[in-house]
C-alpha cells in the first residue's frame, strides 16, 4: 500500500508540518485509494496514475459512480 500511495499521490514529497493535517490527509489518500481500485474505467487494466488522470478529465460523470454506495455495499453484505 506504501508504494501505491508514493507513486500514485507521491505522498513521500508531501511536507505537511502539522501532525493532525498530515494524519488526515494520509485517511484521504486511502480512502481515495480504494476508490480508484473499485472504479472500472476500461475492460483494460490502467495504472492508478492513468485512472486519476482519466477521472480529472471528467470529475462529475465519474461522481456517482464513485460515490453509488448500493453498487459497493452489495457484493460485501
Amino acid at each position: 500500500m506504501h508504494w501505491h500511495l508514493n507513486v500514485t499521490f507521491r505522498e513521500d514529497v508531501n511536507a505537511t508540518l502539522d501532525k493532525m493535517s498530515a494524519q488526515n490527509l494520509n485517511i484521504i489518500r486511502k480512502w481515495s485509494l480504494s476508490i480508484l481500485k473499485l472504479i472500472e474505467l476500461t475492460k483494460k487494466k490502467l495504472s492508478m496514475k492513468k485512472k486519476r488522470f482519466v477521472i480529472s478529465l471528467s470529475p462529475i460523470k465519474y461522481l456517482e459512480e464513485a460515490l453509488d454506495f448500493k453498487k459497493i455495499t452489495v457484493g460485501k453484505i
